[in-house]
Order: C-alpha cells, then structure tokens, then sequence
C-alpha cells in the first residue's frame, strides 16, 4: 500500500518538482525542456503574483519522499472593461500515471481550491481532453476547445507545412543555411498592407507604443489578460529562454495592432499573442497579410496560431479561417479543451463565463 503526503511546494524542492515535470511531458515529447531558471522565473516573477503550488509525494522503499504529482496556480492580471481581475490558471497540474490507481486527485485538488478560492475573481484552465469533466464538480463550466492554425509560404502551401513539422529535429546551423536558401522561393513580391515596427525586448520596454495601447483596447476587449508593460515583460521581454519579436503598428485612425512571434527554429515561428483595437476585422485581415510578407522575407515555412473556438470574437475567428489553415492532425474535437470557474461575486460585475480572449499567451510551459 502506497504512502502519500501533501504539502505547499518550498523552495528546496523546486528542482525536484521540474525534473518530475520533465519526466512527466517527456513521456510524450521526448525533446521537450525546460531549465530551472525558466521555471523559478515562471514561479516568483510574474506581476499578478507567485504561483501557488502543492506537491503530491510518495514514500519510496527506502522511506525517502519523492514528488509524484502536482497542482499549481499562475496569477494572471486580466481586465474586463474598466475592472481589473486577478486570475488563477491552472499550471503544470499533473499525476504520474503509475500512481492515479494509488492516489484521490480530486479530493487533493478540491482542498487545494478551499484555500485559495477567496483569493481569485476566477479561475481557468487549459487541459486535455476530459479536463471539463474532470473539474465540473468544482463549478468549472465549458469547454471550449482548443484549436490550431496554420500558415505556411505563399507558393506550396500545403507543402510548406508539412516540412516544417520536421524541421525541429534538424541541427541549428543546417536550419539556419536551408532557410537562407529557401528565402529567394518564398519571398513575396506583393507590396503589404503596412510594414511592421520591430522592437527586441528593451525597445519594446521602453516604447510609448505600449505605454497607453492597454487603457485604449481594454474597453473592447471583453475578458482579456492585460498586455500592459508589466505583463509583457514577464511573458516574454525578460523570459530567461525568450526569442521573440515584438511587432507593432499604428493607423493614422488612431488604431493600433500588437504581435509576439516565438521563433522556435529558423522554419517555424509561433504567434504567440495578437492584439488589435478596436477589433475590426478589415484590420485583422490587414494585419495578417503583413505578418506573412515579414515571415516570407525570414524564409518561415510554418506560421503557427492557437485560440480556443470561443477565444476571438465570431467576427474575427472567421478571419483566422479565411486567411489561415487548422492543422491536419487536430480536429475540433481532439486533444485540448479549456474550461472556467466564475464564482457568482464576479458573475454580478458582467464576468462571462465564454467568450475569453485566449492565445499561447496563456500557456505557461
């Protein structure tokens, strides 16, 4: 008979936690990392507040501890109008699979939400398929599900796609000389809508682009998480391991759009995050065709996007549909699904329960 404890996650076993997560996720994704330094950082600097953990440990023969288990919460800053909301998303919540027979998750999690259900206007989470069902006992309602998008060059657009899927197992420098030869083939020669301004983190940090675009797109932006200066900061600008560009633009209509793009290998780049007020879907459409010409001009095979089907307005989901592809391998009804808690306090101030502004921005590794 197996022996368990709980207890808050200390800052001596923060280590042990990431190994076990990484045990975890290798299970599926053999190349996946994640070094300590990100994960402390995902941990203690966030501008909403540490993450709030507990451990799930099992006595060993030997009658030494060992993390088996975990569920986490990230603060994040979110907006709705002119409130300001703090919520709690769930954050590498998992169970090793030997021990889910041994242990009662769910009476663990359902104590851990005892203690901190004061705390949050809401909570939200982002899970596998079942994760709506698992939680629906704790108020969660949903699903929505998680979709991908894709785009890949503008000549072989299909197959453009499907070489890119293979290009995170080829080694850096041979990426980076594929990319520079396959650029002359992909490079549009269509004049775009606009060109983009370009930030690295400490431009866009000290930009008066973002020192008002939040207070001006909060007011239509429904239930949003802020991309104030604060909050980009730590998603992306300081992220020990962070590789993004900061693109930005701005009509003479006083309209503005944002973009964070991951470059996660010389052929495949990740929207991350897209923003543009006030949301128009001319706009979008514009904003979407200049952002393939400035991935064509870097030789990008894949241009990557996820959203959940109720995480744009209908209106500008149609949008993504027109300009971009949904992934081949996923349908709406596989794999992630994404589901919220809104407790009646937060209900009275017009807090929906659908209907949240959600990207990769949300997806803490």
């Amino acid at each position: 008979m197996s022996e368990f404890r709980t207890r808050r996650l200390d800052r001596a076993g923060e280590n042990d936690l990431n190994e076990c997560w990484l045990q975890f996720r290798r299970r599926k994704e053999p190349h996946f990392k994640r070094s300590l330094e990100l994960m402390r950082w995902l941990w203690h600097e966030g501008p909403g507040g540490p993450v709030e953990s507990w451990i799930i440990e099992a006595r060993e023969a030997g009658g030494d501890w060992k993390i088996v288990g975990h569920h986490g919460l990230c603060p994040v800053r979110f907006t709705f109008g002119s409130r300001d909301l703090l919520v709690a998303k769930t954050m590498n919540t998992f169970l090793l699979p030997e021990y889910r027979s041994k242990f009662l998750y769910l009476r663990f999690e359902q104590n851990c939400l005892q203690q901190y259900h004061s705390r949050y206007d809401a909570v939200c989470s982002l899970g596998g398929r079942g994760i709506h069902r698992l939680r629906q006992g704790f108020g969660y309602t949903g699903p929505s599900n998680w979709i991908e998008f894709e785009r890949g060059s503008q000549h072989l657009d299909a197959v453009t796609r499907v070489i890119a899927r293979g290009a995170l197992r080829i080694p850096e420098a041979a990426a980076e000389r594929l990319a520079r030869q396959w650029l002359p083939m992909v490079s549009s020669r269509i004049k775009p809508a606009f060109e983009w301004t370009e930030f690295n983190s400490v431009e866009a940090r000290q930009s008066d682009f973002f020192q008002d675009f939040w207070n001006q797109a909060r007011s239509c932006a429904g239930m949003a998480p802020r991309r104030e200066v604060a909050d980009l900061t730590w998603r992306y600008w300081n992220r020990p391991d962070g590789n993004v560009a900061t693109l930005v633009h701005s009509w003479s209509s006083g309209a503005k759009a944002y973009c964070a793009i991951e470059r996660l290998n010389p052929f495949l780049y990740l929207l991350s995050d897209i923003y543009v007020t006030p949301p128009n879907p001319a706009l979008l459409s514009e904003v979407l065709e200049s952002l393939f010409h400035w991935c064509a001009r870097r030789g990008v095979l894949r241009l990557a996007f996820f959203t959940t089907t109720e995480g744009q307005p209908r209106e500008l989901l149609e949008v993504f549909f027109a300009h971009m592809r949904l992934n081949p391998f996923q349908t709406f009804r596989m794999r992630m699904e994404f589901c919220c808690r809104v407790p009646p306090e937060t209900r009275a101030f017009g807090v929906p329960d659908h209907h949240w502004n959600f990207t990769s921005a949300l997806t803490p590794v």
